[in-house]
């Protein structure tokens, strides 16, 4: 929650009412000094004693309480704040703070519960679109949707760009299974200038990520749109085109893939990224050669890919291994591969295509090791590193070994 710098009106109201006590400078206002000028740690060890002197003074527990949760000694606070709140139920700073450590301590519930109560009780200072969202998100967690619904209209009412309520209510929308509001809502958020661009494609891709295949059927083409909408207003944000790419992939368009890798490349370079630039190579020169059947462009932009980053696993073992396949350059296909296995010593993939390489250059003995590690690390849930064990064994003379191998990977076919 944020602090209402309102709790200093207190503070001097409490002041002004201690220094009319006799004998001089009180205690309780040296540790509320203390504290406001942020020396927590001092403000507490101040209060203690009144404390221990009158548990129940109000005043105390409270400040005792803010300087304990400032220094997030939560269960402590809690119990200060409420016996704050106990001995003076109708002072709503006690509740706002008291709402505060809640917040702190993640239980949404409670901290709402405070907070729609300190809306009834003081409008004109709680009733605003900070507040009602989150007794709004406090409603969601308690599963009363109707209830939060209304809380995030009232929020929207007063201010209609306000981000926490607008997200939180596209939310809640999605979950009661109101899609054309939740669209509408929707839309209205990933046009709004005030969220940051990575928080919009960070939704979008959480909410394909939890769809299914019926789902998408019915609704997407409207989440294409969205996607396009949001990449028309943040085409700097490479998330947002990571997406389209992956709707792309979905339709199956490979041309459009292959035009969106290019628009990821240039991103990257424009951003000084030479990771983000072999990332969509890497992808581009895959779909290049397993959708397209062009090895001879898939291995140039592999190149490319490698002037940008020589180390990119991904991009050094897929060439290595379409070149095996080719029977194509194997030493200059053993080094990437080699450099893969030096980068991830346990990636199974990774030192199948060294093993198999070897092999393929008339090395089966030195092969054996890398498959006997892969065995370890994954290699046996793949009925390609089988059957490519399965054939190094029998080249070795391991006649057994490589039958029950051979076996295994056609039972994993």
């Amino acid at each position: 929650m944020r602090r209402s710098p309102a709790y200093l009106m207190l503070l001097l109201a409490v002041c002004c009412l201690r220094a009319q006590a006799p004998g001089g400078a009180d205690p309780f206002l040296q540790a509320a000094a203390v504290y406001a000028e942020g020396n927590y740690t001092a403000a507490r060890e101040l209060l203690r004693p009144l404390h221990e002197q009158d548990p129940g003074d109000d005043a105390v527990n409270y400040y005792l309480g803010l300087s304990e949760l400032a220094l997030r000694e939560l269960n402590a606070a809690e119990e200060h704040l409420n016996a704050a709140v106990t001995a003076d139920s109708t002072n709503t700073w006690y509740i706002y703070a008291l709402a505060s450590l809640y917040d702190a301590k993640g239980d949404q519930i409670l901290a709402g519960e405070l907070v729609e109560k300190l809306v009834r009780m003081s409008p004109a200072l709680y009733n605003n679109p900070n507040t009602l969202s989150m007794v709004a998100d406090a409603k969601v967690m308690a599963r009363q949707d109707e209830a939060a619904l209304s809380y995030y209209n009232q929020a929207l009412e007063m201010d209609p760009g306000y981000v926490p309520a607008q997200l939180g209510r596209t939310e809640l929308l999605r979950r009661m299974g109101n899609y054309p509001a939740f669209f509408t809502g929707l839309e209205d958020f990933i046009r709004n200038e005030a969220v940051r661009p990575e928080i919009k494609s960070n939704y979008l891709t959480m909410l394909m990520d939890n769809i299914d295949s019926p789902f998408y059927w019915v609704w997407g083409d409207t989440i294409n749109r969205l996607v396009d909408l949001d990449r028309d207003l943040h085409p700097e944000d490479y998330d947002i085109q990571m997406l389209k790419l992956r709707m792309l992939y979905i339709k199956q368009d490979w041309e459009g893939v292959i035009g969106q890798c290019d628009v990821m490349a240039d991103l990257g370079r424009a951003q000084g990224d030479p990771s983000r630039i072999a990332e969509a190579l890497a992808i581009k020169g895959d779909v290049q050669y397993q959708e397209l059947g062009d090895s001879k462009q898939a291995y140039k932009t592999y190149e490319e890919a490698l002037a940008a980053d020589p180390d990119r696993t991904s991009v050094l073992n897929n060439y290595a291994y379409y070149l095996s396949l080719e029977h194509r350059k194997l030493r200059k296909a053993l080094k990437m591969s080699r450099r893969t296995v030096e980068l991830e010593p346990d990636n199974s993939t990774y030192l199948d295509t060294y093993g198999w390489l070897l092999y393929l250059l008339h090395r089966p003995k030195d092969a054996k090791p890398y498959f006997k590690h892969a065995m370890l690390y994954g290699g046996k849930d793949s009925a390609v590193v089988l059957e490519h064990y399965s054939i190094v064994l029998d080249a070795l003379g391991e006649t057994d070994l490589s039958i029950y191998y051979k076996n295994l990977s056609e039972q994993k076919k």
